[in-house]
């Protein structure tokens, strides 16, 4: 009889935890109050906008936020702190963080030709927030006791790279599963009818992520795909919602015209003055920097730092910007806990002003050691470390000593200048067909990307005065 006794508490303390979802009106399980919501929200906010570059165009911010702002005001959470940011990201994708918070990619942006296409995303991630999706989930895995399950927002080499030496983004986030998309799609497709925007948008936005889906490099799907998992016959279900219409869809709004004027100039792709890579050298033409990494290492260029990794995850090099003096630095480096072991080095660097040392340190992955150089470059420092499991001091030590030797100053007018493509809308001065379109308006990037970003198929039939957008070569801004 006293084993019941439990199972009587579980069960009224799980029914106390119910609540009505907002969205749905349905009764659901929740441990999650909304204030813990928001500021789960606000606190994974802060991260994204310190660890990502906002984009610098207040025209497209502008877009973004009355086009969101709108759409949350007819949501069944009209109060929550809701905010709209556009990040300088050349990634085909967007996110909702719990309680408000939501970001739109530069890339995704550049692949939309519609304000009423930007809605559809839009609406969809205010969909996520308002039906609970992520508090859902954190309730159901506090319940299991397994915690907040979460999912890198960055790629999964970057990934690697923040489990090695706890550097990196860490930028946190709850993946959706299939119904909570389906469900997203849905109330996104009501915040669209109540702000006026053409549904039919809705379904050509699928149809472009389903394309893009198979055309990143690498095999891999875009990070839309990643971080909203598709359920599958997305676009026939935005297509099958018309018949629901009461209201003549050509009545609604489309602005392709308008958003083609926000986003003429936008970068397209990846920004060179953000740094590149040819082969295993890393250049910086706004730091005019370059260093040269061990050939064959995997390597990835993130916001605030460059890094190369072993084909086997075994080591791992990466470089940032440092603060002060190489003393002033090396200094506050080590005064963080969790070093042990450490002892100043001598590494070549060409007579640039440096300080260096080994040192032990543990991870969640167990114990490694490394060897970091802080080097003054044109007056500014950087941190060159290198990092590797316990007992491969020497031999990271080599790879770190050939690293920070490669690094110089950049002087190539070539790398110095090189500017991002940009997309320019373009006004069609008669009717012509997709590829007389790219004929006469050549882009710097692929016919079948072009038509990809353009919504259109080979063949297809264009109308004199449409705008469309064509990839030019960057210029200087």
């Amino acid at each position: 009889m006293r084993r019941a006794v439990p199972s009587a508490t579980l069960l009224v303390a799980t029914l106390a935890a119910c609540a009505t979802n907002p969205a749905t009106g349905k009764r659901e399980f929740s441990l999650v109050s909304e204030g813990d919501e928001v500021a789960l929200g606000q606190q994974e906010a802060q991260k994204v906008v310190a660890s990502m570059t906002v984009l610098q165009n207040q025209r497209v911010q502008d877009m973004v936020k009355r086009i969101g702002m709108d759409m949350a005001k007819v949501s069944e959470r009209p109060e929550l702190p809701w905010s709209f940011t556009v990040l300088d990201d050349p990634v085909v994708n967007a996110f909702a963080l719990p309680g408000g918070p939501i970001f739109i990619t530069r890339g995704i942006l550049t692949h939309m030709n519609s304000e009423a296409e930007l809605a559809s995303v839009v609406g969809h991630e205010i969909g996520h927030v308002t039906a609970r999706h992520s508090a859902s989930q954190m309730s159901k895995q506090q319940l299991m006791s397994a915690g907040l399950g979460v999912a890198s927002v960055v790629s999964r080499t970057a990934a690697q790279y923040a489990g090695i030496a706890e550097q990196g983004l860490g930028l946190l986030m709850l993946k959706y599963g299939r119904d909570d998309e389906m469900q997203a799609d849905g109330l996104g497709f009501r915040y669209m009818l109540r702000t006026s925007w053409d549904p039919r948008e809705a379904v050509k936005m699928f149809q472009m992520l389903a394309r893009t889906s198979g055309g990143e490099k690498e095999g891999r799907p875009p990070a839309w795909m990643s971080t909203h998992p598709d359920p599958g016959n997305r676009a026939e279900r935005a297509a099958a919602r018309m018949k629901e219409l009461k209201l003549d869809p050509d009545s609604m709004r489309r602005n392709r015209d308008q958003f083609m004027q926000v986003i003429d100039g936008l970068a397209y792709g990846t920004d060179p003055r953000e740094g590149f890579f040819r082969g295993s050298t890393f250049y910086h033409p706004e730091l005019a920097m370059q260093i040269t990494f061990p050939e064959g290492w995997q390597t990835a260029n993130m916001p605030q730092v460059v890094a190369a990794r072993e084909p086997e995850g075994k080591a791992l090099v990466q470089v940032q910007a440092g603060k002060g003096t190489p003393e002033e630095a090396i200094r506050a480096f080590f005064s963080n806990q969790g070093f042990s072991n450490v002892r100043e080095v001598q590494v070549p660097t060409g007579g640039q002003p440096s300080r260096s040392a080994v040192f032990d340190a543990a991870s969640q992955q167990g114990q490694f050691q490394g060897v970091t150089t802080f080097i003054s470059v044109k007056g500014r420092t950087y941190q060159v470390l290198s990092a590797a499991g316990q007992g491969n001091l020497q031999a990271i030590s080599g790879i770190h000593t050939q690293v920070v030797g490669s690094f110089k100053e950049v002087t190539d007018p070539a790398i110095l200048n090189a500017r991002a493509p940009q997309v320019k809308a373009v006004k069609l001065p008669r009717a012509m067909s997709a590829e007389e379109f790219y004929s006469q308006f050549p882009s710097v990037v692929p016919m079948d990307e072009v038509l990809l970003i353009n919504g259109l198929e080979r063949g297809s039939r264009l109308e004199q005065g449409q705008t469309l957008k064509q990839i030019i070569a960057g210029t200087t801004r």
